[in-house]
């Protein structure tokens, strides 16, 4: 190698070592690093988070990834709408922040900074930690705040349970607010229900202590996530025994005077529950109230001391319900007293000169008393005294005095004290001792051999003088020493003794005695008087004899009184009060030294006696008169009491019974009926098919029968023997007519007369008359009445006459019969001109029928002519005559398979014998009706009218009516359409209360319009409500008012408040809907963006998603396309389904009225235009009121035609998803209508179309639940049914579904606009369709039901 060469390899290593220490200088500057690493965080759930994370140099792109999951390089993160990067991404600044922190977003965190050119990729960690509170803090079975019982010594169990912390709790314990610091306290941590979430439970043994009895144990939950702590308590309520009473207020020997008051109290302290104190005395329980005051229970009982308290035992009890027996404090009470009385024993009356023992004895005292005598007023000395110990306490004191009694006066006064000089008490008691004498004899006087009457009351008076005592007086009679209580009075020495007595005739002859007696006499002084008592008899005795009478007897019948004084007169009466003269009389002695009375009464026995009362009767002036009675009993046979003609008149065709009851003794009777000799069977041995039998004296027929009148015997029978009866039946039943003519036919100016002749039972003069009900029967007509016959004559006869007249029959029985006789004046036929007879129509190649009718008498022919050319029947013309009623016939014309040489007018004759009439008949193609006539107002209440009209011509279609109203003032007009279609009545309600209104009609069929009448109907609703409902008052304000007036305010804006929500609600859902349009017409022009969805291709994503609804998700997807986010970044939402809520609410299911015409631009194309309404349908009810108001909202969010459609649309013509306004409709594809559930995409030939009318597979109402109704038919320009792409020039006819059956007005041709939206509009031509289905009725009535949206 030369020096060059060798120069060139050293130059190019050294190039080479250069170039490489430069880049590695270059690598090493431009090396990306951190500035600030993320660091570890921890937050509350619920509060923001940031990350930071800063990069110096940075060169490669910065992403931050959770738990290795990328997020993405935006600095806004679709999938994470709570996650934003932060900071200036110029200066490296990638802080992340999570707004509204969730579980969800607890992780590990990654700042990532990619590599770029020699740089290398650089990571920093971070731990998110979201802190999640404790849900709840609990002492387990126990409810927070709530008293845990127990007792002293026992063991209790507090566990507290912390739920749903992140990360667990910390628990503490406090006893009354001071922390508790035991080994006894247990800790766990556990998994809560919820993930990544922790309970905590704390277990605190206690033994209970008195100290613990009301303190609160506090479990507290500590945690980071806590801005305060939670705590859950209780209280304890520990229960122990209380401490040993004691007794204040007296201490053991001291002394208390009787009538001093003492207190005693018993206390105990501590306790749970507190002790119940009780006072005893003597073992006797005296004292149960107490009351408790802190730790302390008191019970105070206070008296006045008593004898009885007296070495008294007092005890006072302490318990509660841990003490086994009760704990006792004891003090025995000792009282000083003195004795309560002085009692002196001893004779209370004495003779002079007789020696008398007394005694004076005192209760207990405390200490024993001392006794002195005093007698006469001076002291004397006592006999002899003791004291002994009394078993109630204290002692007892006694004495005894001897004295002799001396003649000093009427009385000797003793006195005993006793003294207890202790106390300074003296008790005293004296005792006075009669000395007596004996009384002078007594003597009676007052009613003293006087009379006196029964039951009266008298007065004896008996008197003693004299005497000390005075004489004691007793009453007796004679033969009792049963003493009488009399009144006993003394006055000095003078006693007597009233006696009042009631007399009694017992005490009738007796002998009354006084007796008077005192100490001084050995036995009695009497005095005595004779009772002398009138009575009157009490009772009487009636006798028969024999005992059992029979007809041609002699009866003897006896009464007898019993005693009275004086003697008692006896008196015979019968029933009848007739006075019956005795066969003899007599008198006997009788008791209580009275007088018997007896009478005796003879007769001769006769049936009649039979039940026949005899009363005696008996007086003596003394008292009332005093009956008994007898009833005869006679045996005697069966009697009737019917007449011997007796008739009984029973009903033809209802049952009847016949009653012969006999009258017999004994009553018990057997009967037996007959009828010409034959035996009637009785009722228990009768058949069903036996119509006439009997039980016992009732005739029973279950239906009278004309042939059952004659006569009927009955036998009676019983022990007495048997009697016969016969009664005859006459059978009544209904008059009825027998004889009327049913037609009088008779020349106008004649008289008619008129025959009828009934039959029936009974029959008069009045049971057959005539009448007619509107006619002058009083001055026009005259009656000859007969016995089952009436005439009547008819003066002066005309044509106006011509009517039924009435022959009644009513006899009164059953209902009346009615016959018409009609009565008919000969006239020439006069026809009815009425439009919808002179008017025909009918359609080429269909029947038309031409009606002719007229009126006269008698039969009418008819016969038709054209052009003065008879029509006689054939191929082409059938005749038919009926009559409608007695002077009415009508014609009916058939022309079969008109054409259009058949239309003109015709010539219809009728004739009878008076002579002929001539009516015009027009045949024409079917039209539109004819305006109604003659609308008038029948009546009018507070918020109706009824409106009356006649048909006009109905242009050979079935016509409806539609009625418009306004208000006088008010230019806008109000609609109803009048349902049934087929009256001519009709009642519009809903009107304002005295309000005037002008009332209009049409009538309207397939072909069309009528116009409507002039507005010349006016009628004004009432002011006033019926009573039954809201009177309406004026708002007013009077006093009382006020409440009423502020309700119907409140209703007003209540109202008016209502109105103006439905309004914004229906602006903002009409707005909503604009926008939602908007977009799916900006989204058919296509889209640059890689994620949005065609919504006019065949889609294969769901299928329920409509164009709404793939507007929503291409939204959705150009937010996730246009930043070129990474793809490993998927957003929160990215599974979810798109839910269809498009194609129901578009379903309003509406009917159309009427034929409509069409705009077609290209004729060849018309086979593919869209359908759509020029002029808006009819409607069921024009009301613009609120119901329209939200139609009109619905109809709003449907339709964005040219023209505005109004009222309850029948129709709608739907919005297509294309930016053109119509759907497509191919000839060739079968129309579903309204949208199925599931539709589907469809292209026919070049032009695509969204065709939501179809089933996916094309299967025609494989989903719907609606069938075709029809064809729509689309001609072309030339009169030939346009072409459809796919065949040239021939018709389409399109099958067609509505929504609901359609109304009568649509059974038929309608016809429908149609253009090309691609090709713009063609000229004007017709597309016909065909419909069939219920009528508006069966549409009305699936509205109501909710069928129509």
């Amino acid at each position: 190698m030369d020096w060059q060469s060798t120069r060139m390899l050293h130059l190019s290593l050294c190039l080479l070592l250069i170039t490489l220490l430069s880049t590695s200088c270059d690598g090493q500057q431009q090396q990306q690093y951190f500035t600030e690493r993320p660091q570890n965080t921890s937050v509350r759930e619920g509060q923001m988070a940031v990350l930071r994370c800063k990069v110096g140099n940075q060169q490669g792109r910065a992403q931050w990834t959770k738990d290795g999951f990328a997020l993405g390089f935006e600095r806004t993160i679709p999938s994470f709408p709570r996650y934003t990067i932060m900071g200036s991404e110029e200066q490296g600044e990638h802080n992340i922040r999570i707004e509204n922190a969730t579980l969800d977003d607890d992780a590990e965190y990654q700042c990532q900074v990619g590599p770029r050119g020699l740089s290398k990729p650089i990571r920093a960690d971070a731990q998110l930690t979201v802190l999640i509170p404790p849900s709840s803090v609990e002492i387990v079975d126990y409810v927070a705040g709530s008293r845990i019982m127990s007792r002293e010594g026992e063991e209790l169990l507090l566990q507290c349970l912390v739920r749903n912390a992140k990360p667990a709790a910390e628990i503490v314990w406090f006893k009354r607010n001071v922390e508790i610091k035991s080994d006894r306290i247990e800790n766990t941590t556990s998994d809560a229900e919820l993930p990544r979430r922790f309970d905590t439970r704390s277990k605190l043994t206690i033994r209970a202590q008195p100290d613990d009895n009301e303190a609160d144990y506090i479990c507290e939950a500590r945690h980071p996530a806590l801005i305060a702590p939670k705590r859950a308590s209780v209280a304890l309520n520990i229960q122990y025994p209380p401490g040993p009473p004691e007794i204040i207020g007296y201490t053991e020997g001291e002394t208390v005077r009787m009538g001093q008051e003492v207190k005693l109290e018993c206390i105990s302290r501590g306790g749970n529950p507190l002790a119940q104190i009780v006072w005893y005395k003597n073992e006797v329980k005296i004292d149960h109230a107490y009351e408790t005051t802190g730790r302390e229970s008191r019970n105070v009982h206070i008296f006045r001391a008593e004898a009885s308290d007296n070495n008294a035992r007092f005890r006072c009890e302490a318990s509660n319900a841990l003490t086994a027996t009760p704990m006792k404090a004891e003090i025995t009470l000792t009282v000083h007293f003195g004795p309560k009385t002085v009692t002196v024993t001893g004779p209370s009356e004495a003779k002079v000169n007789d020696t008398v023992s007394l005694e004076c004895s005192t209760t207990n005292s405390n200490p024993a008393a001392r006794i002195t005598w005093v007698l006469d007023g001076r002291e004397v000395r006592e006999n002899g005294s003791r004291i002994a110990t009394s078993p109630d306490g204290g002692w007892v004191s006694s004495s005894n005095l001897t004295t002799t009694i001396r003649a000093t006066g009427r009385n000797v006064t003793v006195s005993c004290h006793a003294i207890v000089a202790d106390l300074a008490q003296r008790v005293a008691e004296t005792k006075i001792i009669s000395v007596v004498y004996p009384p002078e004899a007594p003597s009676i006087s007052g009613m003293r051999d006087r009379t006196i009457r029964d039951n009266s009351f008298y007065q004896m008076n008996c008197m003693s003088m004299g005497g000390n005592p005075p004489a004691t007086l007793k009453w007796f009679l004679s033969g009792s020493r049963k003493e009488i209580k009399a009144n006993y009075t003394t006055h000095g020495s003078v006693a007597q003794s009233l006696l009042e007595m009631q007399a009694k005739r017992e005490d009738n002859g007796k002998e009354l005695r006084c007796e008077a007696s005192n100490p001084a006499l050995e036995g009695s002084l009497v005095d005595s008087t004779t009772i002398r008592i009138e009575f009157a008899p009490k009772q009487l005795t009636v006798k028969v004899r024999p005992e059992k009478l029979r007809p041609g007897q002699m009866v003897t019948i006896t009464c007898e009184s019993d005693s009275s004084n004086p003697v008692s007169r006896l008196t015979w009466l019968r029933g009848n009060g007739q006075v019956i003269q005795p066969a003899g009389n007599s008198t006997v002695p009788g008791a209580y030294s009275g007088i018997v009375s007896k009478s005796t009464l003879q007769m001769e026995v006769t049936p009649e006696l039979h039940g026949v009362v005899i009363t005696c009767q008996a007086t003596n002036g003394i008292g009332p008169q005093i009956h008994d009675a007898i009833t005869l009993e006679v045996l005697y046979k069966p009697q009737f009491q019917q007449p011997t003609d007796y008739s009984v008149d029973v009903i033809e065709g209802e049952p009847a019974i016949v009653n012969l009851t006999a009258r017999a003794n004994p009553s018990e009777m057997t009967y037996k009926w007959f009828r010409d000799g034959t035996a009637i069977k009785q009722l228990k041995e009768a058949n069903a098919y036996d119509r006439i039998t009997f039980d016992g004296p009732l005739l029973n027929l279950t239906v009278v029968r004309r042939d059952d009148k004659g006569e009927y015997k009955c036998d009676a029978t019983n022990a007495e023997g048997s009697r016969s009866h016969t009664v005859r039946l006459n059978v009544q039943y209904p008059a009825s007519i027998v004889q009327a003519r049913s037609t009088v036919m008779i020349n106008e100016g004649s008289d008619a007369e008129f025959e009828c002749r009934a039959t029936g039972n009974p029959l008069t003069t009045t049971t057959v008359f005539w009448r007619r009900a509107g006619f002058d029967m009083d001055g026009r007509t005259s009656q000859t009445p007969g016995v089952g016959v009436a005439y009547l004559l008819v003066r002066e006869i005309t044509r106006n006459d011509t009517g039924a007249f009435e022959c009644v029959a009513n006899n009164g029985i059953g209902q009346e019969s009615i016959e018409q006789t009609w009565l008919v004046v000969k006239y020439k036929p006069v026809m009815d001109d009425s439009p919808q007879l002179t008017k025909a129509a009918g359609d080429e190649g269909q029947l038309a029928k031409l009606v002719c009718r007229a009126q006269g008498a008698p039969n009418i022919s008819f016969g038709w002519s054209r052009e003065g050319t008879p029509l006689t029947p054939s191929d082409k013309y059938s005749f038919s005559t009926r009559q409608v009623d007695i002077v009415t016939w009508e014609s009916t014309m058939s022309v079969s398979n008109v054409r259009s040489r058949d239309y003109g007018l015709y010539d219809c004759v009728a004739r009878n014998e008076m002579g002929t009439n001539t009516a015009k008949v027009v045949l024409s193609g079917t039209s539109r009706p004819d305006p109604p006539l003659a609308l008038h107002v029948v009546n009018v209440t507070h918020d109706s009218v009824y409106l009356s009209w006649r048909s006009g011509f109905d242009g050979g279609l079935f016509q409806s009516y539609r009625l418009r109203y306004r208000q006088i003032g008010n230019e806008f007009y109000k609609y109803a359409d009048v349902y049934p279609t087929n009256v001519t009545a009709f009642t519009l309600g809903g009107l304002a209360l005295g309000t005037e209104y002008l009332f209009g009609i049409m009538a309207f069929n397939n072909l069309g319009e009528s116009n409507y009448t002039q507005d010349i109907v006016k009628a004004r609703t009432s002011s006033e409500t019926p009573p039954s409902g809201q009177k309406p008052r004026d708002l007013e304000v009077r006093p009382g008012d006020m409440p009423k007036v502020l309700i119907i305010v409140i209703t007003i804006v209540g109202t008016a408040l209502l109105v103006l929500n439905v309004a914004l609600i229906a602006c903002f859902v009409r707005r909503r809907h604009r926008k939602r349009l908007a977009k799916a017409m900006s989204s058919e022009g296509g889209s640059s963006k890689s994620a949005t969805i065609e919504m006019y291709a065949p889609s294969s994503y769901n299928e329920t998603v409509n164009g709404e609804t793939l507007s929503s998700i291409s939204e959705k997807s150009e937010s996730y396309s246009q930043n070129g986010s990474h793809s490993d970044y998927a957003p929160e939402d990215a599974s979810k389904v798109a839910v269809s809520t498009y194609l129901i609410d578009q379903a309003d299911g509406q009917v159309a009225y009427g034929s409509y015409r069409v705009a077609a631009n290209n004729p060849a194309q018309a086979g593919s235009g869209h359908g759509t309404l020029s002029r808006p349908p009819k409607s069921v009810n024009f009301d613009m009121g609120e119901d329209n108001y939200i139609d009109t909202l619905r109809r709003n969010a449907y339709t964005q035609g040219n023209e505005a459609m109004y009222g309850k649309s029948r129709m709608v013509t739907p919005i297509s998803p294309h930016s053109d306004a119509y759907y497509g409709v191919n000839a060739n594809s079968p129309v579903n209508y309204p949208p199925a559930p599931h539709p589907s995409f469809h292209t026919t030939g070049t032009n695509h179309r969204y065709n939501p009318l179809s089933e996916p597979t094309g299967n025609h109402g494989s989903h719907s639940p609606y069938t075709p109704m029809g064809t729509l038919n689309i001609p072309a320009a030339n009169g030939v049914y346009g072409p459809s792409p796919s065949s040239s020039g021939r018709a389409s006819a399109l099958p067609v579904n509505l929504p609901l059956p359609l109304p009568m007005s649509m059974q038929g041709h309608g016809q429908f606009s149609s253009f090309n939206p691609s090709e713009g509009p063609s000229p004007i031509m017709e597309a016909t369709a065909q419909f069939s289905g219920p009528s508006l009725a069966t549409v009305r009535s699936l509205e109501t039901e909710g069928h129509l949206v």
